[in-house]
């Protein structure tokens, strides 16, 4: 695979096509603007922090002179430093947090994955399951549940982005009817940004068995919750979850028994919502399902709405909008996810947006404005109890 510099090809004549299916993340090189600013540092300070701790940063030659070259591996080795240093924080209590909104197409796999890159870059370790039997969220970074061992070898792809595992291998011990193979942490765990970077737990479409699982047990939305509960405090063989900060659950659009789970274990519920008329009827069910939720369980987990696609100017989205803070009053972010070509361009590329340096600054600096409020909400809730 040839080399990348900020997110594209070195050279040009590699086509976008072949990028589609397999991006090496250590071959995807930063410059020293893009990394300071995941920190929101100038180059300087970087510099020093490098500098004053001995890191080893690859250089590139640049014309006479050589430049500093990142990978995102690098970035997220640094975050930890900053952690270690004391110059980034974690919470006082780990927080679960879960996207759903009864809509596809709202940005809500998005969300999670650039949620989780920006707490991960902020100092908190985060695990992100992909809830979702289609498996976008393991699909953009960089594991395809589609392809099994021998498409990855005709591929060229190295076999660790095998989907091999999921949710369902970590709980089927705990359930009554067992569908999947029992599988430790480690061996469902993917790491695409290496150590210190997001851990994944990935989903293919076997996940869906596990919603039959749930149904045949006692107290059927509540395994994801006592799971995480047991794992957290070294209950269950090798599945230690207590080193994570923050969890996100990515669900499918549908009120499925996987989601409700999520929800039911969840603090803080993330419901990117287009300002669109179709997209705002989704919002109104979202409404009635959590007061459905709330009366059935007496418990409703804080709701961080936000509007996605967000055009400026156009009255009808500014009247949705206000609708949107009657519904969920104190809970729509004030900043807002803004219409951009970049999101989809990403897509193709196969670079989560948050380290795709072919972004337009505009276009991330509003996502890591949307995200930042999102971890001072989740901070809070730490705070909180």
């Amino acid at each position: 695979m040839e080399q990348i510099l900020d997110g594209k090809p070195m050279t040009e004549n590699i086509a976008v096509e072949d990028l589609l299916n397999f991006v090496d993340f250590n071959n995807v090189f930063y410059s020293p603007a893009f990394a300071a600013g995941c920190f929101g540092l100038t180059t300087r300070r970087l510099a020093d922090i490098e500098a004053e701790n001995g890191l080893d940063i690859r250089r590139i030659p640049r014309g006479a002179s050589s430049a500093r070259t990142y990978t995102a591996e690098d970035i997220f080795d640094i975050s930890a430093l900053r952690r270690a240093l004391g110059q980034a924080k974690g919470l006082g209590r780990q927080i679960v947090v879960s996207t759903f909104v009864q809509k596809g197409g709202t940005a809500k796999t998005t969300t999670a994955v650039g949620l989780g890159i920006c707490a991960q870059m902020g100092g908190l370790r985060t695990l992100i399951i992909d809830n979702d039997p289609q498996g976008d969220t393991s699909s953009m970074l960089g594991y395809d549940p589609d392809l099994g061992p021998e498409d990855l070898e005709e591929m060229g792809i190295p076999p660790d982005r095998l989907v091999d595992g999921h949710l369902g291998n970590l709980i089927s011990p705990l359930l009554r009817m067992r569908p999947f193979e029992t599988k430790t942490l480690a061996q469902v765990i993917k790491k695409p940004f290496g150590e210190n970077g997001i851990h994944l737990i990935p989903a293919d479409s076997y996940l869906e068995d596990l919603g039959v699982a749930l149904d045949a047990s006692n107290n059927s939305d509540m395994w994801y919750a006592k799971w995480i509960d047991d794992a957290t405090k070294g209950k269950i063989s090798e599945c230690d979850l207590s080193g994570y900060d923050l969890i996100i659950f990515d669900n499918a659009p549908s009120g499925s028994r996987l989601t409700k789970n999520s929800v039911a274990s969840s603090e803080l519920l993330l419901c990117p919502v287009r300002m669109d008329k179709f997209s705002f009827r989704a919002l109104i069910r979202l409404h009635e399902w959590c007061a459905r939720f709330a009366k059935e369980y007496n418990y409703s987990p804080a709701i961080a709405a936000i509007p996605t696609m967000f055009k400026r100017n156009r009255n009808r989205l500014l009247n949705n909008l206000v609708r949107l803070n009657e519904l969920f009053p104190g809970g729509v972010t004030d900043e807002k996810i803004y219409f951009s070509e970049d999101y989809e361009k990403a897509l193709d590329v196969g670079i989560p947006l948050m380290l795709w340096k072919g972004a337009n600054k505009d276009t991330l600096n509003a996502a890591r404005s949307v995200y930042g409020e999102i971890l001072d909400r989740i901070r809070n809730l730490a705070k909180a109890n």
